[in-house]
């Protein structure tokens, strides 16, 4: 039991760190003044339901996957329990990191059609390059639009660790941090 507390010590302090990191970017960047009317984006790898993402207009960049030869999308998922079923008669999935044209094609959207600056919070670095490819979309999209500001924050987390974090930068936005 020791050994288990010990962990769920670490693991609270490892996301205290994390939160903490959150907040100074928002401090630097939004509370500083360096970001005004922004949204904030992520990727389907943060697991947050239809619903939530809808509710606190979340910009979502979709990474694929593929099983029995077919390609599944946030925008087309396959029903949960015929993922499984897949699974349960022997079909592996496969994913696919997001592209930088990806990326651009859903930043570029926010900036078009809301005007709006863009805080993207990424799926981990070192599980995916999809957070490579949200830098090298917003470095070209910055140039292209030098007045929007796009800053891509590596989460260094996965799944609900990563949906977390884009929940904490949610309610700071909606506290007016």
């Amino acid at each position: 039991m020791w050994i288990k507390s010990n962990y769920l010590i670490k693991d609270v302090l490892i996301l205290h760190r994390f939160l903490t990191y959150v907040n100074s970017i928002f401090q630097i960047h939004v509370s500083g003044g360096l970001m005004n009317n922004f949204i904030i984006t992520t990727d389907t790898t943060s697991d947050l339901p239809a619903a939530y993402v809808e509710q606190h207009q979340i910009g979502m960049l979709s990474l694929t996957y593929t099983i029995n030869d077919t390609t599944y999308s946030w925008e087309h998922p396959l029903p949960v329990k015929e993922f499984y079923d897949c699974m349960r008669q022997g079909s592996l999935p496969t994913t696919s990191q997001a592209n930088p044209e990806e990326a651009a094609a859903v930043f570029e959207k926010i900036i078009n059609e809301q005007n709006a600056d863009i805080l993207h919070i990424a799926f981990s670095s070192g599980l995916s390059g999809s957070y490579n490819s949200a830098r090298l979309a917003a470095g070209e999209l910055s140039e292209k639009y030098p007045d929007r500001k796009i800053i891509v924050i590596d989460s260094l987390c996965a799944s609900l660790g990563e949906g977390l974090l884009v929940h904490k930068a949610v309610t700071l936005k909606e506290q007016g941090h």
